[in-house]
């Protein structure tokens, strides 16, 4: 199951789109600050260290076995049904990317392979943030992705280029963060709004490296569908009486896609 438009968010979009309402009442009154309505920081925390400490348990017998390569490089993240979708007008005018949202950042690996077959630990960080000005201030909107997932990678490294294929599993942690800061007659106020949610992620993909040295190679290209399984939950949002009230979400499947480019040794 995917996501289908149904109003102004959709998906994960959905849950979004209340907590950003929150905190435009939060600014507008310049000195309120909403609390986080969902996971809470320390359990957000604890299962993104377990996901770690897990990759790299899994990963560091074949790395010792055939020597490590690591990877690291560039990640262009399109995630379906947040805020902040792409521009209809630029040059991707596609419904693929219309329904989606562009986070850039950064993706490193670590993998070890014995004839062929290993296993891949995989870390990326994606953000997508927006800085709006106004007289007195400004509104600071930032929406976080990290992944952290391992599995089985499949290499064929006979030759100069060497595609490559894997199947992995792990988390996904969002985060939405809202920030204002306002300067008045009575002095400056700010305000401020976070919202996050760890939830079970899978990836799927592959690409080419180019050997360039060594132990040096060039990762033209790698491409992984990374969807995120998002749990039900209840969240409070503000309803249409301006009253704060519970609010059950649906699971569902947030399809992602994460193109990478970079250096592997």
């Amino acid at each position: 199951m995917c996501f289908h438009d149904s109003g102004l968010w959709t998906g994960i979009g959905q849950a979004i789109a209340p907590y950003w309402i929150l905190a435009a009442v939060s600014a507008e009154h310049h000195a309120r600050t909403v609390g986080s309505v969902c996971n809470t920081k320390g359990a957000s925390m604890l299962k993104t260290l377990l996901a770690t400490v897990v990759c790299i348990l899994i990963t560091a017998p074949f790395a010792s076995a055939q020597g490590p390569e690591f990877f690291i490089g560039y990640s262009n993240l399109q995630a379906e049904g947040l805020p902040e979708r792409n521009d209809p007008n630029w040059v991707f005018n596609t419904d693929f990317f219309r329904a989606r949202t562009t986070l850039h950042g950064v993706n490193a690996e670590l993998s070890g392979y014995v004839k062929g077959v290993g296993i891949t630990g995989d870390f990326s960080f994606n953000r997508k943030g927006r800085t709006d000005a106004f007289t007195g201030g400004e509104d600071e909107r930032r929406l976080d992705t990290y992944y952290f997932l391992a599995g089985p990678s499949f290499k064929f490294s006979n030759s100069k280029v060497q595609p490559f294929a894997r199947v992995m599993a792990g988390g996904a942690h969002t985060r939405f963060e809202a920030e204002r800061e306002f300067t008045g007659v009575l002095g400056t106020t700010s305000s401020s709004f976070e919202v996050g949610a760890t939830d079970f992620a899978a990836a799927a993909g592959g690409g080419i490296d180019i050997q360039v040295g060594e132990r040096m190679k060039l990762r033209v290209v790698q491409f992984d569908w990374t969807p995120v399984f998002l749990r039900d939950r209840t969240v409070q949002v503000l309803g249409t009486n301006g009253v704060i009230q519970p609010s059950t979400l649906n699971g569902q499947r947030q399809d992602n896609f994460r193109f990478s480019f970079g250096v592997a040794f």
